[in-house]
């Protein structure tokens, strides 16, 4: 028996190997129900109304996340970049961030303080952009 098969995961006390693969299938899936929802919307399914938007008026800082998801599925980044200007910004980063996070939890392994620093800061600036947004 290898040495990391020893190390325990979870609260069934699964091997570490057996823990990733689990996790890794786990991001699949998500990925695949991720590209499902695209799909839906491209043909025309329904999509969520934005409770915030719908309750105040305004417009939190998500509110054009599915309009800028079908506007860059179709390269049209003049489009997304209407629809919510800092997370077409930022997504690079943003999708850096989350590969990294995950690449860091599949392997059980803390994310650091300068990840979670970059975390906090960009909530700030996504609540910041949310507050801006509004004020015109």
């Amino acid at each position: 028996m290898r040495p990391d098969m020893t190390k325990k995961c979870g609260p069934k006390g699964l091997h570490k190997e057996n823990c990733s693969s689990r996790k890794v299938r786990f991001l699949l899936l998500v990925c695949l129900f991720g590209i499902a929802c695209l799909i839906w919307l491209r043909l025309g399914g329904p999509s969520v109304p934005c409770m915030f938007h719908e309750l105040t008026g305004l417009e939190c800082p998500g509110c054009g996340i599915t309009r800028m998801i079908l506007a860059l599925s179709r390269l049209d980044l003049k489009a997304a970049f209407r629809a919510n200007a800092f997370l077409t910004v930022t997504l690079p980063y943003l999708i850096l961030l989350l590969l990294y996070s995950a690449y860091k939890w599949i392997r059980n392994e803390k994310t650091g303080a300068k990840a979670e620093a970059a975390e906090v800061l960009y909530c700030a600036g996504l609540i910041l952009f949310g507050i801006l947004r509004n004020i015109r």
